[in-house]
């Protein structure tokens, strides 16, 4: 029996070790990508199209999580919106850069990094752009600002610093 328990004990801290958290719908929770703790700076130029016509042109430039400027066209499949820092006003710097527009509080825009890209994001701006559900966020390169392609998309990127 003494040589059991130990065994025992064993196979129970090695179970535990592999156990997945499972959420309610009895899937395994996905891992958050890490993060980077350090804020963004970035001078970013990315325009793109992805092979179903979606459209980007941004110009970034971002120091200490500050945003200091940013021009911002999104062109979904139908209609275009544009974003331009003189609409909103920096409400937040960490973890993340925020931005709230000055008429509609409720429309956000976000800056944050992690180890793979910057992401530059809207929220909730239905009433600024109708195509609001289908604006995708803009992923940028750390060390050149410029677009870094989503997924299996095979955008056509025309990237420039700065």
């Amino acid at each position: 029996m003494k040589k059991i328990l130990p065994l025992i004990l064993v196979l129970l801290l090695s179970a535990c070790q592999n156990t997945e958290i499972i959420n309610s719908d009895n899937r395994a929770k996905p891992k958050k990508p890490p993060k980077s703790s350090e804020p963004v700076t970035i001078e970013g130029r990315c325009a793109q199209r992805t092979i179903d016509g979606y459209r980007d042109d941004i110009k970034i430039s971002v120091k200490d999580n500050v945003v200091n400027s940013l021009d911002w066209k999104i062109v979904p499949k139908s209609g275009a919106c544009r974003f331009e820092l003189k609409n909103f006003t920096q409400v937040a710097t960490s973890p993340t850069a925020k931005l709230e527009h000055k008429k509609d509080k409720k429309c956000n825009i976000y800056v944050w990094q992690d180890d793979r890209h910057i992401t530059v994001a809207t929220y909730n701006c239905k009433k600024l752009c109708k195509q609001n559900d289908r604006l995708l966020p803009v992923l940028l390169e750390h060390d050149t600002g410029a677009c870094k392609p989503a997924g299996n998309d095979n955008p056509q990127n025309t990237a420039k610093k700065g």
